[in-house]
C-alpha cells in the first residue's frame, strides 16, 4: 500500500507540473507562466494572427521565444522591448525585466508590437505596422475591459498614450509622426 501512495504522488506531481508548465500550449515560445497568461490573452481578442507568427509562421519557420530580460546589459536600458536574431537564426523577443509586474494585457501588446519585427526589413513601414498592431490590441484589451486604461504601470501609461494618438483624427499619420520624431528610427529606410 505506501508503494502504491508513493507511485500515486510521483504520478501526481509529474502530471500536476506538466500541466502547469505546458499551460496554453505555449511551451515552444516561452516558460514564463506570465508570458503565457499574455499570450492567452491574446488569444482571447483573437490576436490569433500574433500567435501564428510567434509559432514559427514568420520568415524564420521557427518559433520566435518570448522571455524577460534586463535589457540594460545590451544597452537598451530606455526600450520597452526589442527583436533579436541568434547567431542560429532564430527569433527572440526581450522584454525589459522591469515590465515583469506589468498587467498581461500591456505585456501582450508590447508582444504584439515585437512580432511584426520578424521579417527584419529594418523599415519605417515595419515600425508602423508594429505600432498599429501594439495600438490595435490594446484598444481590443479596453473594449473587453475598460478598467485596464485606469491602472498605474508606466507599460498601461504608454499603451494608452499611443491609442489615444492613433484614435486621433489621422491615426495613422500620428504614429508615423511619432516614428518619424523618434532618434531610434532615425536611420531606418521608409
Amino acid at each position: 500500500m505506501k508503494k502504491f501512495v508513493v507511485l500515486f504522488v510521483l504520478v501526481f506531481s509529474v502530471c500536476f507540473t506538466f500541466n502547469v508548465s505546458n499551460a496554453g500550449g505555449y511551451e515552444k515560445i516561452t516558460s514564463n507562466t506570465t508570458l503565457s497568461s499574455a499570450l492567452s490573452a491574446l488569444e482571447s481578442i483573437n490576436r490569433n494572427d500574433v500567435i501564428a507568427i510567434l509559432s514559427g509562421k514568420n520568415a524564420t519557420g521557427r518559433p520566435i521565444r518570448v522571455m524577460f530580460r534586463n535589457l540594460a546589459i545590451y544597452g537598451y536600458s530606455d526600450c520597452e522591448a526589442f527583436t533579436a536574431k541568434t547567431r542560429g537564426g532564430d527569433l527572440i523577443i526581450y522584454i525589459n525585466e522591469e515590465h515583469k509586474d506589468a498587467p498581461i494585457e500591456a505585456l501582450a501588446c508590447l508582444i504584439a508590437h515585437e512580432s511584426q519585427h520578424h521579417t527584419f526589413t529594418n523599415t519605417k513601414a515595419e515600425e508602423l505596422r508594429a505600432w498599429v498592431s501594439e495600438t490595435t490590441t490594446w484598444n481590443s484589451f479596453l473594449r473587453k475591459n475598460r478598467s485596464l486604461a485606469y491602472m498605474q504601470h508606466p507599460l498601461v501609461k504608454r499603451e494608452n498614450y499611443i491609442a489615444k494618438v492613433y484614435l486621433k483624427q489621422n491615426g495613422i499619420e500620428n504614429i508615423k509622426q511619432i516614428i518619424a520624431q523618434n532618434p531610434v528610427y532615425a536611420n531606418l529606410s521608409n
